[in-house]
């Protein structure tokens, strides 16, 4: 058990999740993920394709145009998939989390407007016309379309991680959430409308206090009390976390794509013995070896954006390195302060610290504080407006202490399976890519003296892409984990909570079981059609009515 740190206020409705907001939330972190899986290999098929058809064009070796198309139409079946999922995922939003869309008409407008207009039909153009294409129209025009699908994809990746970076850092809110927590940062320029900010907050927390946030929107002239929330629909694009973490995400994404390939292919050599498995495996090492040697770059980065912009969450994903002391007002761990602050010696802070800061409101009310910032929303506020500040603020940095340490073991996951895949891809680098004096040596060493007695000197090569393929998933679903629970008690990070979000209808456990029976159908469904596209290499040109 942890020390309790805070809590006890009437405002602990709006941050302990409801029994309804957990299944809502099983729910969507169910589809999300699912989602991402297809979505993971339509970013990381065409890499495949593409290393294969590279190597065809090379050598002439019909293997790798084969299995190309084959590829090709795993492609287009996983792409419909993906589709599917997506629209399930999106009604979800609009169902299950209705002041969500709120929120996103302003920051998620231009990103999401563009993932479906350009980067969403641009990429289905060019996957259909690649079909047509593999195999019977000149390389340099392949492999452009080839190229193309897969950056449009990429894009559309871009633009929804956009609104997913808002959500974690809302760029653009300026002082707002600061003024309510004070150990928050300033989130880049005032640019919010502060009468829409004060007035949106002040319905739902009333609505949450009263049994659910959502129901605000059904109020009398909703619409038009609150306005738009933002006046310049371009400045999520300029949330300086969209890139680190579009990137980092999008890397993650090739890896468990091509990992997957890699994965299948290591599992028929194993079965078969079939030196072609081991010949089409190798063009993807190149792939898989650069990604993951570039990942620990772009997730140093994000990691900048977490102790910058989200200091609460920092703390929640160190709490097993500092154990009790995170629960205390700060404690010392040399390593992570050296990546987070470049000095060793800097402290790392505990909640006791982030309730000190609290207490910095002293005995200021809603009231008070809306009278000052803008007296037109005050009367939105209603018995709230005698809720003093600084136990709304407890309240947020309590509701984070129970999952605390299931944020720190996904963070502590990620980071451990990411250090795995480093050595094994620079094990797959140094023995099988390239040679390197000294480096290659030692490759050689830890290879066939150390792994290869264990697991059989020609298994080596499949086994270190089987623990790529696996490890990457892993660090994957840990990391998304870790950062989307973190992100709690907020759906959007200082600014609205879960409860304030979800819908005001009850979300019952056997609902939820039954929307999970039914994505895990399609799920099923789909896999099964990708392994049967799988199995059967000549069915693109079947269907093309060709038997090249």
């Amino acid at each position: 058990m942890t020390p309790s740190i805070g809590g006890g206020s009437g405002l602990d409705i709006l941050y302990s999740h409801t029994a309804s907001a957990n299944n809502a939330l099983a729910i969507s972190s169910f589809g999300i993920y699912l989602h991402a899986v297809f979505v993971s290999l339509t970013l990381g098929l065409p890499l495949a394709i593409l290393a294969w058809l590279v190597k065809w064009h090379r050598t002439g070796d019909g293997l790798y145009l084969k299995y190309a198309k084959m590829m090709t139409a795993v492609w287009a079946v996983n792409f419909a998939l993906g589709v599917v999922t997506g629209t399930v995922v999106e009604f979800g939003l609009l169902e299950i989390w209705p002041t969500s869309i709120l929120l996103f008409s302003s920051s998620g407008f231009v990103p999401l407007f563009y993932e479906a207009t350009i980067a969403f039909i641009g990429e289905a153009v060019l996957l259909g016309l690649f079909v047509l294409a593999i195999g019977r129209w000149r390389a340099r025009y392949t492999l452009s379309i080839l190229l193309a699908a897969w950056a449009l994809g990429s894009l559309s990746g871009y633009f929804i991680l956009t609104v997913n970076a808002w959500m974690n850092v809302p760029w653009g809110a300026g002082g707002i959430p600061k003024a309510l927590y004070p150990f928050l940062p300033t989130y880049g320029p005032d640019a919010a409308n502060l009468t829409t900010a004060l007035t949106l907050a002040a319905l739902v927390m009333n609505h949450t206090l009263a049994g659910a946030g959502s129901a605000a929107l059904t109020s009398v002239n909703f619409t038009q009390s609150v306005g738009p929330f933002f006046a310049d629909p371009w400045l999520p694009l300029a949330n300086p976390d969209a890139i680190s973490t579009t990137v980092h995400t999008l890397l993650a994404a090739y890896a468990v794509g091509v990992g997957a390939v890699a994965l299948a292919l290591s599992a028929r050599y194993l079965k078969t013995r079939d030196e072609k498995y081991v010949k089409l495996l190798k063009p993807l090492l190149w792939v898989m070896v650069v990604v993951l040697i570039a990942q620990p770059v772009a997730g140093h980065f994000m990691g900048d954006d977490v102790v910058r912009y989200q200091p609460l969450k920092f703390t929640a994903l160190v709490a097993l390195t500092g154990g009790q002391e995170v629960y205390g007002y700060s404690f010392n761990d040399p390593v992570e302060a050296l990546f987070a602050y470049g000095n060793p010696s800097h402290p790392i802070y505990g909640f006791q610290y982030y309730l000190q800061q609290c207490g910095a409101l002293g005995n200021t009310t809603f009231g008070q504080l809306y009278g000052q910032l803008d007296p037109q929303a005050l009367s939105y506020l209603g018995p709230l407006a005698n809720a003093a500040l600084a136990s709304n603020c407890r309240a947020a940095v309590a509701s984070l202490e129970p999952l605390a340490p299931l944020v720190s073991a996904m963070y502590y996951t990620m980071v451990g399976s990411g250090i795995l895949l480093a050595v094994a891809a620079l094990l797959t680098l140094f023995t099988y890519l390239i040679r390197v004096p000294v480096l290659s040596a030692a490759a050689d060493f830890i290879n066939f003296k150390l792994l290869g007695p264990v697991v059989g000197k020609n298994n080596v090569l499949p086994f270190l892409a089987s623990a790529m393929a696996v490890l990457s998933a892993v660090a994957a679903v840990a990391g998304w984990a870790a950062r989307e629970v973190g992100r709690q008690p907020w759906t959007v990070y200082g600014l609205f909570t879960t409860n304030e979000v979800v819908t005001s209808v009850d979300v019952t456990p056997g609902f939820a079981a039954f929307v999970a029976a039914v994505l895990a159908a399609i799920a099923a469904l789909g896999i099964a059609a990708m392994y049967y596209t799988a199995t059967r290499p000549g069915l693109i040109d079947r269907l093309r009515g060709s038997h090249e």
